[in-house]
């Protein structure tokens, strides 16, 4: 896990700086404190450029230091990630004659490249981005994991081309202006990656998870992007497998997929810990954690005895499981809490919404000082088993349209169930309506800069077809992006067996009634870990987040969030019209509503949106 960045310039016109210390270094210096390198290759006209900041996890001698070189010199590379497949596919290429100098899985993946070329990324199982550089034909290419776990920025500029994974890095470079649709679709409807390719920076962009760019160095850069790997055709693909089997075998198969993406997780040469909440996903990969790692340490957001949140559903589950938590749950100063907020914002470098990614980045902040570097979580359970609670309202419109009364009647008792049970969620769920109601999103409360966008989240369309949207669009992008910028602040890798893509397409492929049934989401995996995680987590139907947060406003970050916009008043005018009806919306009580505080998040982004990086 690591931070890379790189370019290819004319030789003629080269300025960018890749010095240690240098901007280009400084924003991604956070991801990979252990080493830092550059190689830069001249081919005709051209210079390029990778570097490469180190987080050391595999192999942590010298050798597997970056940019790689391969044995021939041909192939230098810069990889940000981890192949947790690694070891197998070591084995293949060893029967296919190649040797190694190192154990680690960045020469893996090299020789892998020299060996399949781009036909190597469909033996990869893991969270990888890339850039590689074939100095015999003149090629380079840019390539990105199957959803997009790693980020990787590009730009082009003059011809050339800069490349990164901080947003803000490639943004001071060449002075971009904020993209405003980007920042709409967070307000109004609730994500922010997943946009198209889009950035809170105009020219700035991510490459498409799944996507991989080549660049040829001719007169001039010639460019070809394409999808590597589609969701949609592997979903239907596995379907078919799986149509023949019962829910007995369609549950052992889970089971088994489920053990083998977190064991395969496993693989490191530093200390791991793994991340819970007290809820199915996360409680899922400790339990089947806890039977490979002796003294299991976990991390949670928390107090075992909140009564506001899941600190004693954890406390009784980790007795159960002999696993050592550590609780974050401290008391803050007014000026603690800002600072918490400020730092969180210089992480994320975008807007991001509510104040749970303020309490993940504490919790990795917590993770450091145990010098912890790899932590486990249940992120993407979710959304690969529906466990949100929309998706009962789209498998119940879609039963309803085909006029299938049967699974309509069990989709509208689990959806009466669900509401039944989560009375107290009905003003959560009122004030988040007009994302799914309205095709224009939330109205915004003075921050009528940002450009109307049509979308219509409740489109006609299957279940799975609905996950597959979040997987790539609504939820899982701008979910990951809050994780990843998070967890590397404080160099953490985080790795995530539910997104592994072997359990996301099995997921994705699941008959309906297999994920939605009896008043519950996500019912396979409850019946997948129904002999390791106990009844009173399984069959707790609440959905709860970060619930200790809920007086952060009134105990610093309001406070702090009326100051950074309120002293820049010369700025705010480029965002907002009526500024004495901003300083009326500022009140703390105002900022107690979600959809205010996230309206005033964004305006604290955009009058100070490329933050100067705090180094370690």
């Amino acid at each position: 896990m690591c931070g890379i960045t790189g370019a290819i310039e004319f030789k003629r016109s080269q300025y960018l700086n890749f010095e240690e210390g240098s901007d280009l270094h400084n924003y991604i210096r956070r991801r990979g404190p252990d080493y830092y390198g550059v190689e830069k290759i001249e081919y005709e006209g051209w210079s390029v450029t990778l570097a490469h900041s180190r987080l050391a996890i595999i192999d942590l001698s010298e050798a597997s230091n970056q940019p790689m070189i391969s044995h021939d010199d041909r192939y230098t590379i810069t990889f940000n990630g981890e192949i947790y497949n690694y070891q197998e596919i070591r084995e293949e290429l060893i029967s296919n004659g190649f040797k190694f100098r190192t154990t680690g899985d960045t020469e893996v993946l090299l020789r892998a490249w020299e060996c399949w070329g781009e036909g190597c990324l469909d033996k990869l199982n893991g969270m990888f981005v890339f850039g590689l550089f074939d100095k015999i034909k003149g090629e380079f290419y840019l390539v990105r994991d199957r959803f997009g776990v790693k980020p990787l920025i590009y730009t082009f500029f003059d011809g050339q081309l800069l490349f990164s994974s901080s947003i803000a890095s490639v943004a001071k470079q060449i002075n971009q202006e904020i993209d405003l649709e980007y920042c709409s679709s967070g307000i109004r409807f609730g994500f922010f990656e997943g946009y198209e390719d889009r950035t809170p920076f105009k020219n700035v962009k991510y490459l498409m998870p799944g996507s991989l760019m080549k660049c040829t160095l001719d007169g001039e850069l010639k460019i070809e992007t394409k999808s590597w790997y589609s969701l949609e055709e592997q979903v239907a693909k596995k379907r078919k497998e799986l149509e023949s089997l019962s829910s007995d075998e369609l549950i052992s198969q889970g089971k088994a997929l489920l053990e083998s993406s977190t064991k395969i997780r496993l693989r490191s040469d530093v200390p791991l810990a793994i991340s819970l909440s007290g809820g199915v996903d996360s409680s899922s990969i400790a339990a089947i954690t806890a039977k490979e790692v002796n003294h299991l340490m976990a991390f949670s957001y928390g107090a075992p005895d909140h009564p506001k949140s899941e600190g004693p559903t954890i406390n009784k589950f980790a007795k159960d499981k002999n696993i050592n938590v550590e609780y974050i749950h401290h008391s803050y100063t007014a000026q603690e809490m800002g600072n918490i907020y400020d730092q969180t914002m210089e992480a994320q470098e975008s807007p991001f919404l509510g104040l749970s990614i303020i309490a993940q980045h504490e919790v990795y902040k917590q993770v450091k000082e145990r010098n912890i570097k790899v932590l486990l979580g249940g992120q993407g359970g979710d959304e690969i088993f529906a466990g949100y609670r929309k998706f009962f309202v789209v498998a119940l419109k879609k039963a309803i349209e085909k006029k299938e009364i049967l699974p309509g009647l069990q989709y509208f008792h689990s959806l009466a169930l669900m509401l039944i049970f989560e009375t107290k969620q009905i003003k959560t769920y009122w004030n988040e309506k007009n994302r799914y109601l309205k095709t224009t999103g939330k109205d915004t409360s003075f921050l009528d800069c940002l450009p109307n966008i049509s979308l219509n989240l409740f489109e006609n369309t299957s279940l799975s077809n609905r996950q597959i949207s979040d997987i790539q669009k609504y939820s899982i992008p701008s979910l990951l992006r809050y994780e990843d910028r998070n967890s590397m602040y404080f160099s953490i890798e985080s790795r995530l067996p539910f997104m592994d893509y072997r359990l996301v397409e099995f997921a994705l492929a699941l008959p309906d009634l297999l994920k939605i049934k009896y008043g519950y989401g996500k019912w396979i995996l409850r019946e997948m870990m129904k002999k390791d995680v106990p009844g009173y987590i399984l069959k707790n139907r609440l959905k709860r987040g970060f619930d200790v947060t809920q007086n952060w406003v009134n105990d610093g970050v309001g406070e702090r969030i009326q100051s950074n916009i309120l002293e820049n008043k010369n700025k705010v005018k480029d965002f907002v019209s009526d500024i004495s009806r901003l300083e009326d919306s500022l009140t703390i009580k105002n900022l107690n509503n979600s959809n205010i505080l996230n309206e005033a998040i964004m305006l604290d982004f955009l009058i100070d949106p490329i933050k100067k990086p705090t180094l370690q």
